[in-house]
């Protein structure tokens, strides 16, 4: 979810900073262009989230890339984007129904309307909870960038994932997001977003 201002200064965004001033006023500032953003406006609302989305995760991911033993971490960042994208676009928080999202955002996201919802629900015990609630995949994923696949299901109790593809597809899909969300024409995508994304 987005960073939620107080009464002095936060960074909400690389480089863009906002806070409440003395009369309660939200005050949001994009150094880089040195404008001010409203953070009710659904078009400043998508710079904010672009830039957080993208700078604080997805790029650092792609850094990663070019050193050694950084599969996990690139798997655990790209990971991450899954249930939250899915929430913006359905325009409802997870809670409680974190597998549904999260299972729902893999299969829209990688493309897996033939893999079936057992396979779905172990990479989301496997990876998702294992890296978020043990700090590690469980037993049946194995992780290499010699894969061919992002996700493969094929071997017998065994979760094979490319984290460089993994982490590739991520970001399509958050450029594709981005892209819908500017289009005015995607009017239940945008009030989507627009209802659960709020500094306020």
């Amino acid at each position: 979810m987005a960073k939620q201002l107080r009464n002095y200064p936060i960074y909400i965004a690389p480089n863009i900073i906002g806070y409440y001033d003395n009369n309660g006023q939200a005050i949001v500032i994009d150094e880089r262009s040195n404008r001010n953003l409203n953070p009710n406006y659904i078009e400043d609302k998508i710079i904010i989230y672009e830039r957080q989305v993208k700078e604080w995760f997805l790029n650092r991911a792609s850094e990663l890339l070019q050193g050694e033993n950084n599969g996990f971490i690139i798997l655990m960042i790209a990971i991450s984007y899954i249930e939250g994208v899915e929430q913006y676009r359905q325009g409802n928080h997870s809670r409680g129904n974190s597998r549904n999202y999260f299972t729902n955002g893999l299969r829209r996201i990688f493309n897996l309307q033939i893999i079936n919802n057992d396979e779905l629900n172990a990479l989301y015990s496997q990876v998702r909870c294992g890296l978020f609630h043990t700090g590690m995949t469980q037993s049946k994923v194995v992780i290499s960038q010699e894969y061919m696949q992002p996700i493969d299901f094929q071997e017998p109790n065994t979760i094979k994932i490319n984290p460089e593809i993994f982490l590739n597809i991520i970001r399509l899909d958050f450029n594709d997001y981005i892209n819908d969300l500017k289009l005015l024409a995607n009017v239940t995508l945008r009030d989507n977003f627009n209802n659960m994304f709020s500094n306020l």
